[in-house]
């Protein structure tokens, strides 16, 4: 019962962050992408965002470990009260030893996916080549277009001040802040920027 509620209590608090989360990171490699642009104490800052961004998420992915092993060990711990028991007792335990096991192997799973997914995030600066309720194409200076998709919590910046798609014709240059959901690019912001 306490792995259960250890096991989804880690969930519920990785899941609260992930997104927030995923936008920090998605936007420390915009800034690195500015800085590269920029001088080069403006690249060295860069590098040290990008470093503790990845600190944070060594930390994230130690404390799911973490959690994981506590799991393990309790499953463990039951399964060695059980051993003690009548066979059936034994039984019931070793079930529940499994299904704790299952849980904890599925959370480590979901916490590595979830750290996956927080680098997978950037940003991407281009002319707007089309835009929709549900998604925009972005043409880059370089590649091909990207689709992005967007939501009701994706923000549109113009001028510094929030704004609606309907303020992005078509041909203005923004910058696209995204985080990849389900193997998608979600755009958590768009922001028109000079050319």
């Amino acid at each position: 019962m306490r792995v259960s509620l250890v096991l989804v209590l880690g969930t519920l608090l990785l899941t609260g962050c992930k997104r927030e989360t995923q936008e920090a990171v998605a936007q420390a490699k915009g800034a690195a992408a500015d800085a590269e642009r920029a001088a080069k104490d403006a690249a060295a800052q860069a590098r040290s965002a990008a470093d503790q961004a990845k600190v944070a998420a060594d930390e994230a992915a130690a404390k799911a470990r973490h959690a994981a092993d506590q799991a393990k060990a309790a499953a463990d711990e039951a399964a060695a009260k059980a051993r003690g028991a009548a066979d059936d007792a034994a039984a019931t335990a070793r079930d529940a030893a499994g299904t704790a096991s299952d849980s904890a192997r599925r959370g480590l799973d979901n916490a590595s996916q979830t750290m996956r997914e927080l680098a997978a995030g950037d940003q991407v600066q281009g002319v707007l080549v089309t835009t929709s309720r549900t998604e925009l194409d972005v043409r880059p200076a370089s590649g091909p277009v990207k689709t992005l998709h967007t939501d009701d919590r994706t923000r549109w910046i113009l001028h510094g001040a929030t704004a609606g798609p309907g303020g992005f014709p078509i041909g203005s240059t923004v910058r696209v802040t995204y985080i990849v959901k389900d193997g998608q690019m979600l755009a958590t912001q768009v922001e028109a920027v000079g050319r």
